[in-house]
């Protein structure tokens, strides 16, 4: 995500900031439009050509129809985004709920060293699904995150499993119920814990369906082909109104719709790893810092910092 100081960028400099924008993707298809605009109003002012000519009222209608086609699509991917956005704060609050019940309603007066592994095994565990959702909605190994924070039996279990948040979420529920075996956790606390566990096991599947379900190909492949369509025809239709001024009127257009389409595209999947997604790796870790603060562990990481004014 793009993480700028609003009082420290001024609205000149906006005009001409092209990284983490859209135009870094649509330049080589808005470049393409204009020296298509280019050729047609040299060829229809130079050799005087009207057959070809059209009038703009089936602009007019057609971008009128397209607007709607645009503002839904951008509608329906940010809906997505800003989803993502809310069950990633809830499982913010999700992990700080369980860590905080697992330091209170865990509880034993023999067993107090047993008790406080398996309250410290417990919390890591829940940080270490926090990375392993991150690397599975980003198609990334979760090891290298995880393996300080999981025993090395566990890691293998769940490294070897198909499905390794799943997995982890399947060992947090070991741990409840062997703490409820042995007493420390009573019938009354239990249900309370239970179902901080399956919340995660919801913020999961959530996930996985803003990710698995994307905007059907066949609504996308209609507005490239409106849009692509309505830019390479337009000079046809602007020429005789704006003369030599044709290229220019293009380019200003043809940079709106294209941005449009290629903003739609961006916000589609939420999770990635472009400059607009969202900072998960920065959530994640903000998460590990959190918790093992309540645990008062010393051993804790620095908040992630924008690399370029680009937060991961």
């Amino acid at each position: 995500m793009i993480v700028k100081d609003k009082d420290k960028v001024s609205w000149v400099r906006l005009l001409f900031h092209f990284r983490g924008s859209s135009f870094m993707i649509t330049w080589p298809r808005i470049l393409t439009v204009t020296v298509t605009s280019m050729i047609v109003t040299y060829i229809e002012l130079y050799y005087n050509i009207q057959a070809y000519t059209l009038t703009t009222t089936p602009f007019l209608l057609l971008g009128v129809i397209m607007g709607i086609f645009l503002a839904f699509r951008n509608n329906a991917s940010y809906d997505k985004f800003w989803e993502g956005r809310k069950l990633w704060g809830g499982l913010v609050n999700t992990s700080r709920s369980l860590t905080r019940q697992a330091c209170f309603m865990l509880d034993s007066v023999q067993d107090r060293v047993e008790l406080q592994h398996l309250r410290e095994a417990f919390v890591k565990r829940v940080i270490a699904f926090a990375h392993a959702l991150r690397c599975h909605l980003r198609n990334e190994d979760p090891t290298g995150e995880i393996k300080k924070f999981l025993p090395s039996e566990d890691l293998n279990t769940v490294i070897q499993s198909a499905h390794r948040p799943l997995a982890i979420l399947q060992q947090l529920g070991r741990d409840l119920a062997f703490a409820r075996n042995r007493r420390w956790l009573n019938e009354f606390s239990y249900p309370f814990m239970d179902v901080q566990l399956n919340e995660l096991s919801n913020i999961l599947g959530a996930c996985e369906r803003i990710k698995n379900t994307p905007i059907p190909f066949s609504y996308r492949v209609l507005i490239h082909r409106i849009v692509a369509s309505y830019c390479f025809l337009l000079p046809f239709g602007l020429v005789e109104t704006t003369g030599i001024l044709t290229p220019l009127v293009v380019l200003m257009i043809s940079y709106a719709f294209f941005e449009l389409d290629a903003i739609g595209d961006e916000l589609e999947d939420p999770f990635g790893l472009h400059p607009n997604d969202l900072p998960l790796a920065a959530i994640s870790r903000n998460i590990e810092i959190n918790l093992l603060e309540l645990m008062n562990d010393c051993n804790r990481p620095e908040a992630l910092k924008p690399e370029g004014d680009i937060l991961r």
